[in-house]
């Protein structure tokens, strides 16, 4: 069975088409004909913005959990003035050598019954130094898949602005941010309101590249029908694409000694931990997020 995708980008129309695709053990030609639209593998979810711009990494440090935000490396588009955010947390970051250490084991299955406190803060631009509308405290009671909705009592979003939102620990040792864009769509917007459930609307959004709704509509119907496999199915499809390569998951080469490892220009090696990356797709396969009410800590 032959794909095409025809995907316009600067006036400039490619078309590509292959006769089959797998990722994994999955082969995206199998569940093609049941869905009504392309598989995600094609699809472009980011904003095209350059790398130092999109998503800041991880919260990684021994001593936090580890906090990894849900977003493409370049950003991503919502349909929603108040959009629903999302994030995993896991245990804190424990270098190789110290995993098997008594006081590592101890320090990590102590954080697992220990609540998680931190920061959200959603700015007017996406600059470190754009100004914060929105500031709250978040509270998470153990690892795992989180969502939370931008409050009626926040500030929507701007239409066509690329804003940033922003995690981080109160004792300032790390953080994290990623970007989103309000974008309207009356056609989307049309076909949402004529969906008759969540995974309808799932498959408009993400045929039409709205990452946020498209992640939070999949997790609401999975929420209901947890054992729906072509549902979970087509959401791993999802995070697959959205989250190639996501920075997360790519570090500075050292050696022996911990120092870094440059090429000839002296610039810094990375690496892209593949297996780690896989291992949390896995995971988020499995997950249902925990939904967090917010409430404002303060306005600036």
């Amino acid at each position: 069975m032959i794909l095409t995708r025809i995907a316009t980008k600067n006036s400039n129309i490619k078309a590509i088409t292959l006769s089959a695709i797998c990722l994994g053990t999955v082969c995206l030609t199998s569940v093609a004909s049941s869905l009504s639209f392309v598989p995600e593998a094609f699809a472009q979810y980011g904003l095209g913005l350059p790398k130092s711009s999109g998503v800041g990494g991880a919260t990684r440090s021994p001593e936090n959990p580890t906090i990894i935000l849900l977003v493409p490396k370049d950003g991503a588009k919502t349909l929603s003035a108040r959009p629903t955010f999302f994030l995993s947390i896991n245990p804190p970051e424990v270098k190789p050598e110290q995993s098997t250490t008594a006081t590592s084991t101890k320090k990590i299955s102590e954080r697992k019954n220990t609540p998680i406190t931190f920061t959200f803060l959603l700015r007017d631009g996406n600059e470190s130094s754009s100004k914060p509308i929105f500031t709250t405290e978040v509270k998470a009671d153990k690892f795992g898949l989180y969502k939370f909705t931008l409050p009626e009592n926040a500030p929507a979003l701007a239409k066509k602005k690329e804003q940033r939102w922003q995690i981080r620990y109160n004792n300032g040792a790390s953080n994290t941010y990623a970007v989103i864009r309000l974008e309207s769509d009356d056609n989307v917007t049309k076909a949402i309101a004529s969906a008759k459930s969540d995974l309808e609307k799932a498959r408009i959004y993400a045929k039409n590249f709205y990452w946020y709704d498209a992640i939070e509509a999949y997790d609401s119907w999975l929420s209901k029908k947890p054992k729906d496999d072509k549902a979970i199915l087509e959401r791993s499809q999802l995070f697959k694409a959205g989250l190639e390569k996501h920075l997360a998951f790519i570090t500075v080469k050292t050696d022996a000694r911990g120092n870094t490892i440059k090429d000839q220009q002296g610039v810094a090696i990375e690496e892209f931990r593949q297996t780690e990356y896989d291992q949390f797709l896995n995971k988020l396969d499995k997950s249902i997020a925990t939904s967090i009410a917010l409430e404002p800590k303060k306005f600036n």
